[in-house]
């Protein structure tokens, strides 16, 4: 399938007005792969599904299993772990979707992204304080306990 410059610039644009956003939420809370990383991998997923169609090789699939690929060696460098604390799993989960939206986008699924990056930002968006909330629960159980005990 040819795709003419104006679809390839328009799968391509979608994609980074997807991982802008994306970054943007993160970019707005201090995580460490914001604005700039997420636009970025969802603009290299799209490449890599655009791929497909610049081949004319009708293996989008295997193409994007190799994107699945190379973006959890990306994700997982964000994970860090110090004694029994790990953090970035978070950023590391969303760095992964939005390579996922970014090649939605790249195989012409516009809407799909779209829907998907909305996404992924409400669930970062509404899940952190509730999150926030559980462990500061159990913090002040533990301690309870401790003080009992």
């Amino acid at each position: 399938m040819d795709l003419s410059i104006l679809a390839f610039l328009s799968r391509l644009g979608v994609a980074a007005l997807i991982g802008i956003a994306i970054g943007f939420e993160r970019q707005w809370r201090q995580r460490a792969a914001g604005l700039h990383t997420s636009s970025l991998v969802a603009v290299g997923s799209a490449l890599f599904a655009l791929l497909d169609s610049e081949l004319g090789s009708s293996d989008t699939t295997r193409i994007v299993a190799g994107v699945v690929t190379g973006v959890g060696f990306i994700a997982g460098g964000v994970i860090l772990r110090s004694g029994l604390n790990i953090t970035g799993l978070n950023t590391a989960a969303t760095i992964w979707a939005t390579a996922a939206v970014g090649a939605m986008a790249g195989m012409g699924f516009a809407l799909s992204a779209a829907a998907g990056g909305v996404a992924i930002i409400l669930l970062n968006f509404l899940l952190q304080p509730l999150a926030n909330a559980i462990d500061a629960h159990t913090q002040q159980r533990m301690q309870r306990r401790q003080d009992e005990g």
